[in-house]
């Protein structure tokens, strides 16, 4: 069996999580918010940390969009994805 270097190492980018507030049906207009907030199992934290570390050895500059609108019916979660510009990358 070949050794397997750590190069080879793959990193799923489809984080999800438990909850984006504000939610969906909030009262308050979006000039009138302040925060926004973000609910993750543990296992939840651990895979967005793990994207954020391996994107963060490239990326100088990291954007975390939440799609608090689309609840995945299979296990009830709310996408999140890391991008960056390109423009925005170290090489």
């Amino acid at each position: 069996m070949p050794r397997e270097t750590a190069t080879n190492i793959e990193i799923d980018g489809n984080v999800r999580c438990k909850r984006i507030y504000p939610v969906e049906d909030s009262k308050k207009t979006i000039d009138e918010l302040q925060t926004i907030g973000i609910s993750l199992t543990k296992e939840q934290a651990i895979h967005l940390a793990t994207v954020l570390l391996a994107v963060s050895q490239k990326w100088d500059y990291i954007d975390i969009t939440g799609f608090r609108l689309r609840k995945r019916k299979s296990d009830d979660t709310y996408q999140l994805t890391v991008t960056t510009k390109s423009d925005n990358k170290t090489e």
